[in-house]
């Protein structure tokens, strides 16, 4: 690094940078992409020194802010990355975000800015790019409707698997995966967990459908039929699963389909696709709490009351020096004036002990502990 000093703890840099290689990522991202979990990759495109990061430095978050890999080793740039990667994974769009004393500096269109307030003082920009997994839709059946469905579904960004033993030849769109058996069990297995499933074989092999769906823990099974064979169907679904009838009722929707006065089997398809979006949407509206921290997706409530130097609450805190959000049961803390304070890492948090109030002054007359 012509012109650069190293930093004061480079032999413990190096090291921890050598102690994830670039094949133990790749394992990584493959076991990520095999098990369909959604992470984010972060990579290091600009510096300034003195960072401990290099350009290509790289990192793969996961959703629940784990990160793998080497980014720079100051916690807090890894923090940020951490937060920022989140977001990333909870509305899938990619990022760029930049670190530096000033964040004017970096500031442009395009790039988020932040301050580094690690004691480095280096700049870094980095690129987060998430990687969602593809939301996928097992179709039951070779009716007009479920044909149509697998014409317009790869519009909307769906993975296609249809189930129809009798196809023959290219019925079906380029990329849509065609099985024909009609056993729940290799049904589940082909398509994987977690699909939506629409059964609309016109009563043909509904009831295996519906079966799959429950193997595959999908959370959306919807069925094409009227009240009375939906009954039906429920049934047989259940004694192919050896499950509780009321329970596989409750996991099936039906009528299927926004009501839009649809007769057509191409005008239920997109009734059908319409709920499916709105589905959809639930589904990644729990996954963007999850990914901010606060599952429940309720706001985070604040105390009157400081919480006790040996008591971390157990919801997410505010860092008074940098803004971030931290898990208090990880974070150094400061007891001040009788309320405690977390942090995203040790330099935070030695700053709010040198000059607390420097930090309290914005918030003057409030509490800034979550509790």
């Amino acid at each position: 690094m012509t012109g650069d000093t190293p930093p004061d703890d480079a032999d413990e840099t190096d090291g921890r940078r050598a102690e994830t290689t670039d094949s133990d990522l790749a394992a990584r991202e493959r076991a990520l992409r095999d098990r369909e979990e959604p992470y984010a990759r972060a990579t290091v495109v600009r510096r300034e020194p003195p960072v401990s990061a290099n350009v290509g430095d790289r990192a793969l978050v996961t959703a629940d802010g784990d990160l793998h890999g080497w980014i720079g080793g100051a916690a807090c740039a890894q923090s940020r990355v951490v937060e920022v990667a989140r977001a990333a994974i909870a509305d899938g769009e990619p990022r760029l975000l930049g670190l530096a004393p000033d964040p004017d500096d970096v500031d442009r269109p395009g790039l988020e800015a932040y301050p580094m307030l690690c004691h480095s003082e280096g700049t870094l920009e980095i690129f987060v790019e998430p990687v969602v997994p593809t939301t996928r839709l097992l179709v039951v059946g070779g009716s007009p409707i479920a044909r149509s469905l697998t014409r317009l579904a790869p519009e909307l960004d769906l993975e296609v698997t249809v189930v129809d033993p009798d196809a023959d030849g290219d019925e079906y769109p380029a990329g849509t995966t065609v099985l024909s058996t009609l056993e729940p069990a290799e049904i589940a297995d082909a398509v994987g967990a977690g699909p939506f499933v629409v059964a609309a074989s016109m009563g043909e092999y509904d009831a295996r459908g519906v079966a799959a769906g429950v193997l595959a823990d999908a959370p959306y099974v919807g069925l094409v039929a009227s009240d009375g064979r939906a009954a039906e169907v429920v049934e047989r679904a259940a004694g192919l699963v050896d499950r509780d009838p009321e329970t596989v009722r409750e996991l099936v929707t039906n009528p299927a389909g926004v009501d839009v006065a649809a007769s057509s089997g191409s005008e239920i398809a997109v009734s059908l696709l319409a709920e499916l979006i709105d589905v959809r949407a639930e589904t990644e509206t729990v996954v963007a709490s999850a990914s901010s921290g606060d599952a429940s997706g309720e706001a985070v409530d604040e105390s009157d009351e400081p919480a006790a130097a040996t008591d971390a609450p157990a919801k997410p805190a505010t860092d008074p020096v940098c803004g971030m959000t931290v898990e208090p049961a990880d974070a150094p803390s400061v007891t001040h004036d009788g309320t405690t304070y977390y942090f995203c890492c040790p330099g935070c948090a030695d700053s709010f002990e040198n000059d607390p109030e420097e930090y309290l002054e914005p918030a003057e007359g409030e509490t800034t502990e979550l509790a």
